[in-house]
């Protein structure tokens, strides 16, 4: 009883304004928070972990295709108490706190709209409290820093030593921010955003808070973190939630087992599948799609809402967003294919490969590995994509 009245006296302030270009082309049509992971837009898995939490007022710093976001918020959380802070340029992570100084009055928790984190937020604040803290960084253990900022701790788990994105021969450590924080007001007074661009609390703000030793602790978190940035992690993502290693669980109705039919399959409504179909889980196919003749929808696939597989066709390993068709004897594995996109009979596209909204990929073509395709482009038959397709920047 104690956590819960503790925690809903504190806001959260959700980072959701970035515009995602490393994820391109995804991002072109959508902010990268409402990118879906198994079917459910990025941001809801985020507001969820901080509803549950008991926390129900919340602070949203937008910029980027900011409508989509709010009119999801409005419809998905109308009992929540939200409130927004637009910034009209990038402000980095600290100064877009910064400019939400109006709404915030007392402790407060700082979340990344793009980052799926798994961390109890009533225990974070009990650590937070207990070391009187002026801020606590959420800290996990990786195998690779190098795209992170990283930390070292005294004995009391304050930080004196740290370093955003070290180069190979810089890394001290390999304890990684999260970019997830708990945070008292008076650290806003150290947030200096005259004529400075884009202010980031790792860079700017915690270094020198760090070296005066004026209470910069770290909470060392070893559960589920993903920092959904690059077609490689979003794909782990959503392997993740089919495996239940985050929370909530994927959606959709049980499939009962049997020929041609293994593993956890979750349907959602009005789906056809042929009887000669073979469905390998746990995947996910979304509402009303189709599944032709002897297609093959293999393990870790999400099918997104009205995707249609037509005969022969393969599908393994993939995210295939909404409204997609692919058509007869073409082959995906482990790839991308953001919504209204036509892959064409015989086609292949490798793993790693991006193919953004509306692209039309001409018969017997081939996607190459980690290729990108922007938006709306044409690919002729035959036609072998080895490079990235222009994307807009």
């Amino acid at each position: 009883m104690m956590k819960n009245t503790i925690i809903v006296m504190i806001k959260a302030v959700l980072m959701a304004g970035g515009k995602g270009s490393r994820i391109r082309p995804l991002t072109l049509s959508r902010p990268k928070p409402m990118i879906p992971v198994a079917n459910r837009p990025m941001i809801e898995y985020i507001v969820d972990r901080i509803k549950k939490s008991g926390c129900n007022d919340l602070v949203v710093t937008l910029s980027y295709l900011k409508n989509q976001i709010k009119s999801l918020l409005s419809e998905k959380y109308p009992e929540m108490n939200i409130n927004y802070s637009v910034e009209n340029s990038p402000l980095g992570t600290a100064g877009g706190v910064k400019k939400a100084a109006q709404h915030i009055k007392d402790t407060f928790f700082v979340l990344s709209g793009d980052v799926l984190v798994d961390v109890d937020l009533n225990k974070l604040l009990e650590f937070h409290q207990r070391k009187k803290a002026l801020a606590t960084v959420v800290l996990t253990p990786v195998d690779d820093p190098s795209h992170f900022g990283i930390a070292v701790l005294d004995e009391e788990n304050q930080i004196i030593k740290f370093k955003e994105k070290p180069a190979a021969s810089e890394v001290f450590s390999k304890i990684a921010n999260t970019g997830t924080y708990i945070m008292e007001p008076e650290i806003l007074d150290y947030i200096d955003t005259a004529d400075k661009g884009e202010i980031d609390f790792s860079k700017d703000v915690f270094p020198p808070l760090i070296e005066k030793k004026a209470g910069i602790y770290g909470f060392i978190f070893e559960g589920y973190w993903n920092d959904v940035g690059r077609p490689k992690t979003y794909l782990q993502a959503n392997y993740d939630v089919l495996h239940h290693k985050i929370t909530p669980p994927p959606s959709g109705k049980p499939l009962k087992e049997g020929v041609g039919r293994l593993g956890q399959i979750l349907v959602g409504e009005h789906v056809k599948i042929h009887e000669n179909a073979r469905l390998i889980g746990p995947l996910i196919i979304g509402d009303g799609c189709i599944i032709g003749k002897g297609a093959i929808v293999g393990r870790e696939t999400v099918l997104g809402e009205n995707v249609r597989l037509e005969e022969n066709s393969t599908v393994k390993g993939s995210v295939i967003f909404s409204d997609s068709i692919i058509q007869n004897s073409s082959y995906l594995k482990d790839c991308i294919v953001d919504s209204n996109c036509r892959i064409e009979r015989g086609s292949f596209i490798e793993n790693g490969a991006v193919l953004g909204g509306y692209v039309r990929l001409g018969p017997h073509s081939r996607v190459g590995s980690e290729r990108y395709i922007s938006n709306s482009n044409v690919i002729l038959p035959q036609s072998m994509v080895d490079s990235d397709y222009p994307i807009v920047t």
